[in-house]
């Protein structure tokens, strides 16, 4: 059997807010939120592909903290794993993929319109948040 493309995301946070990144492209996704990453390359492993997603995608770096526990299927072939991840330098831009970043409290973590696939890792952070 195939083994899956792995897509990694972050759920940078800082203190007691969820960064959260709204997608320009491609047009079926544009507009909708998400945690930011990426795919793994090949010889990368996933904790490495988050830091090179987040520096590459956000301008920032960043230190992955610990693995979400579950993963969630994507389109055919690819999954999704998601590590809490704590900033340590740099100040998130929007530099390739999205249009916009905002920090949410728990309390505002519904506010947002999250990708389909995002929500079940979404809830998964939550659990895990501050504990």
């Amino acid at each position: 059997m195939t083994q899956p493309i792995v897509v990694v995301g972050a759920a940078l946070l800082d203190g007691d807010r969820l960064l959260a990144a709204r997608r320009s492209a491609p047009p079926e996704l544009a507009g909708r939120w998400e945690l930011p990453g990426g795919k793994v390359e090949p010889g990368e492993t996933p904790e490495h592909a988050l830091v090179r997603e987040l520096r590459e995608e956000l301008g920032v770096t960043a230190e992955p903290v610990g693995r979400v526990p579950g993963e969630w299927p994507l389109k055919s072939g690819y999954v999704l794993r998601v590590w809490t991840a704590r900033l340590l330098a740099g100040r998130p831009e929007p530099l390739q993929d999205h249009d916009e970043l905002r920090w949410l409290t728990p309390d505002e973590i519904w506010d947002v319109d999250w990708l389909d696939q995002d929500v079940a890792a979404v809830k998964a952070v939550l659990t895990v948040w501050n504990r």
